[in-house]
């Protein structure tokens, strides 16, 4: 607030744009103190439970975490609505024993898919890495 009152986004709206200290109203006034602490900050991949070792700065966090390699998969099984995440073991686990897919290798598998056009049918293999 206009006061030095500190608040997060999310709990700004909670408050009814008061401040919960003065009860002076919200603006959308950035703590620049805050910011240069959070800039100090190195954190952990969110991914750091199932295996991935890296630490980032507070702002580079994010950008990792949408294409780390530990990250959780969705489902690749085409024409189901799937809502399974994993990493690959368990994906390669769930096609085998929650779709019966024929794993090929133990990561590959053949997949028939419909294109836009239903008409247009081909085949697809698959392979997990």
């Amino acid at each position: 607030c206009h006061n030095g009152h500190t608040l997060c986004s999310t709990c700004k709206t909670r408050v009814h744009n008061r401040c919960p200290t003065c009860r002076q109203e919200l603006g959308d006034i950035r703590c620049l103190a805050l910011e240069k602490i959070a800039e100090s900050l190195e954190l952990p991949c969110r991914y750091t439970s199932i295996g991935c070792p890296e630490i980032f700065p507070y702002y580079s966090k994010l950008k990792h975490e949408s294409i780390c390699n530990f990250r959780p998969y969705n489902c690749p099984y085409a024409g189901s609505d799937c809502s399974v995440l994993g990493d690959i073991s368990q994906l390669v686990a769930h096609l085998r024993d929650d779709h019966r897919v024929d794993m090929h290798s133990g990561c590959t598998f053949n997949h028939r898919y419909v294109k836009s056009n239903p008409m247009e049918v081909e085949n697809a293999t698959w392979m997990l890495t």
